[in-house]
């Protein structure tokens, strides 16, 4: 027998025949975090009874005299060799006994949690895992009862998406009693210091709330990794039962955060295929550079869900953690996400230092992005004119779909720095927009230097403008004249700008050239921004003498990259609208042999069908096939999907009950007027002035449109979308990533606050 068998809960001379749980109590103890007094009986006197019976529990009778008293309750529980680790958490596998008086029932009660090592569900549970029984051992915790008023759980992270949302969940009474109760807890969610989730009637004081948010804050930063806690509180003092790692489940999770900025809303197969191979391409280059694991399947960085394309943010979200980036760190790149009191850092730590020959890879490849794209880019829009003239003179759909994926390979380059130079400027915008900050200036009222001029030579609205003022439009009637160079006007502007439609990354959208009806209407709308003498210009700041310099550079580097966003988003949208040219006329040519009820039908197929039709002549039921993708697709169209989908299977659909709604603002100002959703482009003449426009996505195809509008809601974007930079431009407020909002019915009143980002939806 040994010397001993039970040791004061903080007595670490146990090491490690105590348990992992008990590990990780006296770690709460050295941190001078309250814990029930109570005592760790170790594995040993279980390996003992197994030898010599009986006499090994009078032992432990004897050494239980010095540690309970008979009128107090305990608590025991399990503390096994391989629970609460940060690989398995055995969650339920082992028995723990509450309320539990007097030696004679700790002891039948230790007896009983001894017992559970030898039950069917651990044996399972060890097949499962892989997990050797016969290794196992099991030390037991005896503790004094909390008479708790009030209990629940912490999650320093979200267990289940590995988001940075610190979840509290809290209940009256202890766990045992919440059970029998047969009550839900109420939940509080917390992200950087914001509640983004706090129930309307709570048991417990947001005040409270606020300091178990804290303390998991920080005990998860201590502790070197995400927790989750088990708390209760008596009245007058907050006591800690447990902490343990958070287990992460190895399932992938899929966002559409990103996605509704860069393939919004429904998706054809064809568009999804063609989109996804590509953009994956890049990302998996991308992934690769930085990890170094060339196992990284392409395949697996998106998903296909209710016909709308989602993220992979597990994988995203690892690997960004592994550099010390928050989860959220592309979210945070591309202004999807606000900060809050808690601001995310770049905490690079041991992990990081591995990953140091990718991170320098790539930062070579941030650092010369600029002089590689200036160099491409009267290159590419040369390839993108012969491929035009190619497609003109193919006689065979065999050479369409050569040219189709011709037009794919040339739009790799031009979709890499479709990705690298956005992502330079928010890189540059949030750092100069941390700087002004700390100076008491708000970058959203900051004129970036070149911007207008580019937005002028690349974006529509300034034409539209222009012809507007030489026309003097609209008006009564024109003369012949005037009615012959308008239309010539107008055959120019197409050939400028007719690739563009409802969206620059989905080529199943009609174009403009093909609706040249539409632009006279939208000429005779058009409106010139507001003057921008209210705005900043970074030469009237008053800033302190030795930061003017550093903050000039970020400033001219972040005006540039603005400049160069717009730039590489005019030169994709026409490069990749390339791929409509060929994918009509493919559809055209099947719906001539009747294969295809019309040509636009050609985008329900996906891209390996669409080869295999024409390379292998595989026959298919294309148009059964086509009807039924049509209707399923048609039924998610007004659905409410959800952000986020953990696992494969795609979930039921949602229904959306919400009556308020909230996003990023992203233009100052508060407006109310009636909400007018527009689907479509084609929808404009829906809007009347000083209507709310609501749309699903930003692009810039929809900037005409605002002229009219007194305020702007987008269900996707970010502080440098199109929609936020145009609004800012006209002046009006605008709040975007708002999930839901193209739900808000017609004509309802609503009020958008440019400021806080809610947005009021009016009761009928």
């Amino acid at each position: 027998m040994r010397e001993k068998y039970l040791y004061a809960l903080e007595d670490s001379s146990i090491g490690i025949k105590g348990g992992s749980k008990s590990s990780n109590l006296r770690y709460l103890i050295r941190k001078n975090y309250a814990v029930p007094k109570g005592c760790v009986l170790s594995w040993d006197a279980l390996s003992d009874y197994l030898l010599l019976g009986e006499s090994v529990l009078m032992e432990i009778r004897e050494e239980l005299r010095g540690y309970i008293q008979p009128d107090k309750v305990y608590a025991v529980r399990s503390s096994a060799s391989i629970e609460d680790h940060s690989e398995f958490s055995c969650a339920g596998l082992f028995q723990s006994y509450l309320n539990v008086r007097g030696e004679e029932e700790i002891i039948t009660s230790i007896m009983k949690v001894w017992q559970s090592l030898y039950e069917e569900k651990l044996r399972a549970y060890c097949v499962t895992n892989h997990i050797d029984t016969q290794s196992i051992l099991m030390a037991v915790i005896i503790q004094e009862m909390v008479d708790a008023r009030t209990s629940g759980v912490i999650f320093s992270k979200n267990p289940i998406t590995g988001l940075s949302e610190i979840i509290i969940e809290a209940g009256e009474g202890n766990g045992d009693e919440q059970v029998r109760a047969r009550t839900s807890p109420e939940r509080w969610v917390s992200k950087w210091g914001n509640w983004i989730e706090k129930p309307e009637e709570h048991i417990i004081t947001e005040s409270f709330a606020k300091e178990l948010a804290e303390h998991a804050h920080n005990l998860a930063k201590s502790y070197g990794k995400p927790v989750d806690l088990e708390w209760a509180h008596d009245g007058e003092r907050l006591y800690f039962l447990q902490v343990r790692p958070i287990t992460q489940l190895d399932i992938p999770i899929y966002s559409n955060r990103i996605t509704k900025e860069m393939l919004p809303g429904i998706i054809k197969p064809l568009v999804w295929s063609v989109n996804t191979t590509m953009i994956n391409k890049i990302w998996t280059q991308i992934l690769v550079q930085l990890t170094g694991d060339t196992g990284i399947n392409p395949e697996t960085l998106t998903g296909y869900y209710y016909g709308r394309a989602y993220f992979n943010m597990a994988l995203f979200g690892q690997v960004f953690e592994s550099l010390g980036i928050p989860y959220e760190g592309l979210e945070l790149l591309l202004g999807l996400e606000q900060d809050g009191p808690r601001k995310p850092h770049m905490k690079p730590g041991m992990k990081a230092v591995k990953r140091l020959p990718g991170f320098v890879k790539i930062s070579r490849s941030f650092l010369t992005a600029e002089k590689r794209y200036r160099k491409m880019e009267p290159l590419k829009w040369k390839v993108y004119e012969d491929i035009r003239e190619e497609l003109s003179r193919s006689g065979s759909l065999d050479e369409d779909l050569m040219i189709a994926r011709r037009i794919s390979e040339e739009t790799e380059d031009v979709a890499y720095f479709n990705i690298m130079l956005p992502m330079e400027l928010m890189m540059h915008h949030r750092m100069l927009a941390g700087f002004l900050r700390k100076q008491g200036y708000d970058i959203r009222n900051l004129l970036l230097e070149g911007v207008e001029d580019a937005a002028n030579k690349y974006s529509p609205h300034y034409h539209l403008t222009e012809l507007k003022k030489k026309y003097q439009l609209p008006k009564a009637s024109l003369t012949i004249e005037e009615k012959e160079n308008l239309e010539k006007d107008i055959s120019v502007f197409l050939e400028r700008f007719g690739h563009f439609s409802d969206s620059g990354n989905d080529c199943s959208k009609i174009p403009w050239r093909e609706t040249p009806e539409l632009i006279l209407k939208m000429v005779e709308m058009a409106a010139e921004p507001l003057k921008e003498d209210e705005r900043m210009r970074f030469d009237e700041l008053k800033l302190p003498m030795g930061k003017r310099g550093l903050y000039g550079v970020f400033y001219r580097r972040t005006s540039r990259y603005a400049v160069l966003r717009e730039s590489i988003s005019s030169l994709y949208t026409f490069g990749y609208g390339q791929f409509r040219n060929v994918f009509v006329k493919i559809g055209s040519a099947l719906a001539k042999e009747g294969l295809l009820e019309d040509q636009e039908d050609v985008y329900y197929l996906y891209w390996k069908e669409l080869v295999e039709l024409i390379e292998e002549k595989k026959t298919l039921p294309l148009k059964e096939l086509v009807r039924q993708r049509k209707e399923e697709l048609a039924g998610y169209e007004k659905r409410s999907v959800p952000e986020i989908i953990v696992g494969k299977e795609q979930p039921p659909c949602q229904e959306d009950t919400c009556e308020d709604y909230r996003g990023i603002p992203t233009s100052l100002g508060v407006y109310s007027g009636p909400a007018r959703v527009l689907n479509g482009f084609s929808d404009f003449e829906r809007l009347l002035e000083g209507d709310v426009l609501i749309i699903p996505y930003s692009d810039v195809g929809w900037s005409p449109l605002f002229a009219r509008a007194g305020a702007v809601i987008a269900e996707s974007g970010g502080i440098l979308s199109h929609s936020s930079i145009v609004a800012r431009e006209y002046r009006i407020p605008a709040v975007v990533s708002v999930p839901g909002a193209c739900r808000i019915p017609d004509g309802m009143r609503v009020t958008v606050d440019g400021y806080s980002g809610n947005i009021f939806v009016e009761k009928q």
